[in-house]
């Protein structure tokens, strides 16, 4: 479904995407078959958000994730379709709009190598300059050498793409 076609709005869209619990909410149901109840979910958002494995989190964090799930972040997502919850039985399931979230999740970068992308990009800037300043400057000799180091660079810049791109 399209954004367009939806009954949801983007400024309904991104208001649900601007906060990570909502974006760990959509996530969880995307991967994990669509349902869960409260306390699971409150569980395992409260286990990634500490870092630590579900058996490790203390009463304290759980509850920390658990009130601001039932008490704000749940009502607001079933408002907006992004995710049907029933609030008396504890439940959570993908709502009619939870699909268009999915490309917007799917860019979000994996926490666990927070620099990679600006990496990759810093990359790609040094070499795109490697690249245009001796051109312009005239600082390479022959045709040859000003070839062989021009394919060198830009082997370098498609490879950082690919790797960016099959990451």
């Amino acid at each position: 479904m399209a954004i367009e076609d939806a009954a949801i709005g983007f400024d309904q869209l991104f208001e649900i995407l601007k906060n990570q619990r909502r974006r760990r909410v959509l996530q969880y149901l995307i991967e994990n078959d669509g349902e869960v109840t409260l306390d699971h979910l409150a569980e395992e958002i409260a286990a990634r958000e500490t870092g630590k494995d579900i058996k490790q989190i203390t009463s304290q964090e759980r509850k920390r994730v658990y009130v601001g799930l039932y008490q704000c972040h749940l009502p607001k997502m079933d408002d907006y379709g992004a995710i049907s919850y029933n609030k008396p039985r504890g439940r959570i399931e993908m709502g009619e709009h939870t699909s268009l979230f999915d490309r917007y999740l799917a860019v979000e970068t994996d926490e666990t190598e927070p620099g990679l992308t600006r990496y990759h990009s810093t990359l790609s800037l040094l070499v795109g300059l490697l690249l245009v300043v001796p051109v312009v400057v005239g600082a390479l000799g022959s045709n040859a050498t000003l070839q062989v180091i021009t394919a060198l660079l830009v082997g370098g810049l498609v490879g950082v793409s690919a790797v960016r791109l099959l990451r």
